[in-house]
């Protein structure tokens, strides 16, 4: 299985097709931005037809796009022990995004919002000073440029 956002390379054309390739862990043929249209039909997961959460089953075929020079595409929902900087060179690795420490990297972080926000409830949650309590989250959006 795998999330859009990942990164593939373009592997060899699947037996019996004419423009579906396997998806490899190699870039030797570009860069591959997985990004599937999303739609889950069970109405009460209404968060599950957003294309950000969205996983591929291994084995059916999906959508990826061609990362081409000065390119910019956002991700985020990354679970990242230490959170990437504007100016961050950025790496797809171990099916994940982490920080890229070489001299010339292929990916760079140009932008990082925060969305979502805290809402109030009656007890619970972490406490806002005199006002009640509060619960939820904000999250981290990433933009990357491609640089090379």
């Amino acid at each position: 299985d795998i999330e859009n956002g990942a990164i593939v390379g373009k592997g060899d054309l699947v037996e019996g097709e004419t423009s579906v390739y396997e998806a490899e862990d190699t870039y030797t043929d570009g860069m591959y931005l997985v990004a599937n249209p999303a739609w889950n039909y069970e109405v009460y997961k209404a968060t599950d037809r957003n294309e950000e959460n969205y996983i591929n089953k291994a084995g059916i075929a999906f959508r990826a796009y061609r990362l081409e020079k000065d390119m910019k595409y956002k991700v985020y929902n990354l679970d990242l022990t230490t959170p990437f900087v504007v100016g961050d060179g950025v790496k797809f690795e171990g099916g994940k995004y982490a920080k890229d420490e070489g001299g010339s990297p292929k990916l760079k972080v140009v932008a990082v919002e925060e969305v979502g926000f805290p809402f109030c409830v009656g007890s619970g949650g972490t406490e806002v000073s005199g006002y009640g309590y509060a619960v939820g989250e904000t999250m981290k959006k990433y933009t990357i440029e491609v640089v090379a």
